[in-house]
Order: C-alpha cells, then sequence, then structure tokens
C-alpha cells in the first residue's frame, strides 16, 4: 500500500518540477525572479496569493484543533476571511501601484524607499525579522511534512524533512516568482479538490445527517464555547495577521494589471471559503469517526484518507496536504532569498550588484534559510498550531500596523516605522512564553501600532516659521 501511495508523490513531484522547468527561460534577471516582472494575471495571483496562506496548518492544525476543542475554533476560520477581504480590498490596489511607484521588488525595499532610508537602517532591521520569522515558519511546514510522510508513506521523520525541502527548492529556485506562482495555481487546485472529497465521503459513510445527529448525543463537541468572548478572540487572533504577511502582500505586487484586483479578490476569497470550511468539517466530522479511539489528532485527516480510499487515491489525497505545505513554503524561501540578496547583500554590501549577481545571490541565499529551517525542524516534538502561529503573529504585528499607517495615516515618520517593527516583533515573539490565553498577535499588533503613533508624533518634522510682515 505504501508503495503505491508513494507513486502518488512521484507524479506530483514531476508535475511541480515541469512547471519549474517551464518557466526557467522566462527567470533570466533579478526582477523576473524576485516579483516575476509584475507580469502575473489576476486569476493566478488569486490563488496563488489564497494558497501561499495555507500550510500544513490547514490539513493538519486546524483539523486539530476543532477535533479537540470544539466549534470555537471556528473563529480562527472566521477571522482569516473577514481580514483578508480587507487586505484585498485596502491593501492590494495601494501596495500594487505604490511598489512600483517606488521600483520596489521586495516587500521590506518598498518601506525604505517610502521612508527615505538612505542609512538602509529600516531595511536592515525589516529583514532581520522578516528572515527570523520565516525560516521558523518554514520549520513548520517540515514539521507538518516530516509527520505526514512518517505516518503515510512508513519513511523517517527526518527522511520526509530533506524530500519535502528538496521538492520545494527545486522549482522554486529553478523558476522563481512566475514558477512559485503557476505552481501555486495549480496547487490551490488540487489541494481544493482534495480537502473537500475526503470530508464529504467520510460524511456519507457514516451515514449522513442522521447518523451524525445521533452520534452528536455521544461526542463531546462544545457547542456552547462558540460565542465566549475568547472564542471570538480568536478572529481578532489570527485575522489581524494578514496586514503584515509579506509572503502574501508580495503577491499582490506582482499582479499585471492592479485594475484587475478587485477581480482577484472575489476569487481567492471563494476559494478561501470553501477550503477553511472544509478543514473545519474535518475536525468535526473526525470527533465522530474516531469516537473512541486514540488517534494523534494532527492526522486525523491521513487516517481517514487511508481508511476511506484505495492507496492510489490515499496518495493523492495525502499529497493534498503536500500541496497546501508547498505553496506556502515556496513563497517563503523565495521571498526569504530575494530580501537577502536585494535589501541586505545589494543595500548594505553592494550597492553596484548586477541583476545576475541579485538573481545567484537569492537562489543561495534560499538554500541558506531552508537549511536553517531544516535544522530547526530537526526537534519533533513542536505543535504545528503553535509553530504557525508564533510566526504569523511576530510578522503580523512588526509589519501589520506599519502597512497600515503608511498607507492611512500620513504622519508616520522613518523613526516610527522603525519602532513599530521592532516593538511588534519583540512583544509578539516573547508574549508566546507568557502563562495567558490571549494570542500574541494581539498584544504586539497593539504594541507595534503605538510604537509607531507615539514616536511618529515625537520626530515630526516642524515647519518653519514665517517672520510677520507688516
Amino acid at each position: 500500500m505504501n508503495t503505491i501511495m508513494l507513486l502518488s508523490f512521484t507524479i506530483y513531484f514531476i508535475i511541480l518540477s515541469a512547471i519549474g522547468f517551464v518557466f526557467y527561460k522566462r527567470t533570466q534577471t533579478a526582477q523576473d525572479f524576485i516579483i516575476g516582472d509584475r507580469s502575473v494575471n489576476y486569476f493566478v495571483t488569486a490563488i496563488a496569493t489564497q494558497a501561499s496562506d495555507m500550510g500544513a496548518w490547514l490539513f493538519l492544525g486546524l483539523p486539530a484543533a476543532v477535533f479537540l476543542n470544539g466549534f470555537s475554533e471556528i473563529w480562527a476560520a472566521i477571522g482569516l476571511i473577514f481580514f483578508m477581504f480587507l487586505s484585498w480590498q485596502y491593501i492590494a490596489p495601494k501596495l500594487r501601484r505604490e511598489s512600483e511607484q517606488y521600483n520596489s521588488n521586495t516587500y521590506i525595499s518598498y518601506f525604505g524607499s517610502k521612508y527615505k532610508d538612505n542609512t538602509g537602517i529600516i531595511r536592515l532591521i525589516g529583514s532581520c525579522i522578516l528572515l527570523f520569522f520565516f525560516t521558523m515558519y518554514i520549520s513548520a511546514g517540515l514539521v507538518g511534512l516530516g509527520r505526514l510522510f512518517e505516518a503515510a508513506f512508513d519513511i523517517t521523520y527526518f527522511s520526509g524533512v530533506i524530500l519535502a525541502i528538496t521538492t520545494a527548492l527545486v522549482y522554486t529556485l529553478i523558476g522563481g516568482f512566475l514558477a512559485v506562482a503557476w505552481c501555486d495555481l495549480f496547487q490551490g487546485f488540487f489541494l481544493l479538490a482534495m480537502i473537500v472529497m475526503v470530508p464529504l465521503v467520510a460524511y456519507f459513510h457514516l451515514g449522513g445527517w442522521n447518523t451524525l445527529s445521533i452520534l452528536a448525543h455521544t461526542v463531546n463537541i462544545n457547542y456552547a464555547s462558540f460565542f465566549s468572548l475568547s472564542s471570538i478572540g480568536l478572529a481578532l487572533g489570527w485575522g489581524l495577521g494578514y496586514f503584515g504577511q509579506p509572503h502574501i502582500l508580495t503577491n499582490f505586487m506582482g499582479i499585471d494589471d492592479p485594475k484587475k484586483i478587485r477581480y482577484a479578490k472575489y476569487v481567492g476569497i471563494t476559494w478561501q471559503i470553501i477550503v477553511l470550511s472544509s478543514s473545519v468539517l474535518i475536525g468535526i466530522i473526525g470527533a465522530y469517526y474516531f469516537a473512541g479511539s486514540n488517534i494523534a489528532s494532527e492526522l486525523i485527516f491521513v487516517q481517514m484518507a487511508k481508511d476511506l480510499f484505495p492507496p492510489l487515491i490515499a496518495g493523492f489525497a495525502v499529497c493534498g496536504i503536500f500541496a497546501a505545505t508547498l505553496s506556502s513554503m515556496d513563497s517563503l524561501i523565495l521571498i526569504s532569498g530575494s530580501t537577502f540578496a536585494e535589501d541586505l547583500y545589494k543595500t548594505m554590501y553592494n550597492k553596484n550588484a548586477s541583476s545576475k549577481q541579485i538573481l545567484w545571490m537569492s537562489r543561495a541565499a534560499s538554500i541558506v534559510v531552508s537549511l536553517s529551517a531544516v535544522y530547526l525542524a530537526r526537534n519533533n516534538s513542536e505543535s504545528i498550531y503553535d509553530l504557525v502561529n508564533y510566526a504569523w503573529a511576530g510578522l503580523g504585528s512588526a509589519f501589520g500596523p506599519l502597512i497600515l499607517t503608511t498607507f492611512y495615516w500620513g504622519k508616520t515618520t522613518k523613526q516610527g516605522a522603525l519602532a513599530g517593527m521592532v516593538v511588534g516583533a519583540l512583544v509578539s515573539g516573547l508574549w508566546h512564553y507568557t502563562n495567558t490565553s490571549v494570542l500574541p498577535l494581539i498584544p504586539g499588533f497593539a504594541a507595534s501600532l503605538a510604537a509607531i503613533v507615539i514616536v511618529s508624533l515625537m520626530t515630526q518634522e516642524k515647519k518653519a516659521v514665517q517672520p510677520k510682515t507688516s
């Protein structure tokens, strides 16, 4: 059975590699590699943006949270959908236009140019924050895939980690932004099919609604918790993060026509509603399907697929998790390398670096960041949910308030921007280690916003007073 399931993965790997090679000839400059020369159509942008948001968390983390904690976890999905809509509506158009206006190829370089940072301090600090949390984010994906390969294909955890990072690196390094975008389009539709198929088949396998209504009396699903204050806090604790996720927002910068963003918005949000609803459904149905059994909560999707389908189909279903994780990891890897090359190497070390030098430095840095993530992922003891939340909150706190004040508060200064990034990252990162149920994004976001406002008001340039004339 495992050999046949592994065949599914092999086919999947070949498809992704082929897409990477297709775009190799179109990736000859740094701008091609980093931002695809701003040439991606709205439909690809829509799916690639949403797919880059989802990782192993979609198939493993969120269903496990619903499985263990009940209906209150649905608020995480509600918050994500609502705030993603706001990002499409109020962030995407401005970021696309202004990033081109300032000739900025990376998320961090946009802030450096916007605030006329001739010292390079915004690029330096912003890049370090991004690379730290991105490395954590990639390691979370590798932990999920390592466990996936171990459970589904009976190979060792670390071998699964190596197999996963190798797959992501192959097509990302070959084809850059365009390969990532088109691979994410394919993976977005693939994971959509798999995440809908498995809980739907499980639902009918259990006997449909009549059987579930009977089982509901024997399974402990806490419906009342849905309307608790802490549950509603989940919506803010996850949703606010969208304003500051570079691997998501960079997709906005790559769309070919800013006027088409409104079409991309509706395509992307529709996709997101379907996959998040299906993810929640996996956790709900899993509570009934595995009632009374001892199963690792993060593996309920994998076990469902193996129980309900023949090996080849089960293998493709499991590849849905692979698709979700890779579609997030490839963007993280690409932007990590691009940020290092464009915002650290070129700005701090070689201001006259050629396009070819930036291109190859981006690829080399992508490999280094990936290897660092592999080192962190060697420990198979962390919760995927917690790992993703740590990185998500850190990025959202560091960059979310800054993008909002940059676009909608004209008094933001360079010093305020820098203070917001540092305070947001520190508060969110340290909050993770406190004994509180409040998610770190909420205090991190609030502290960052306060720092931007206070420091900006303190560092406003005073207008020269004109002498009175008689």
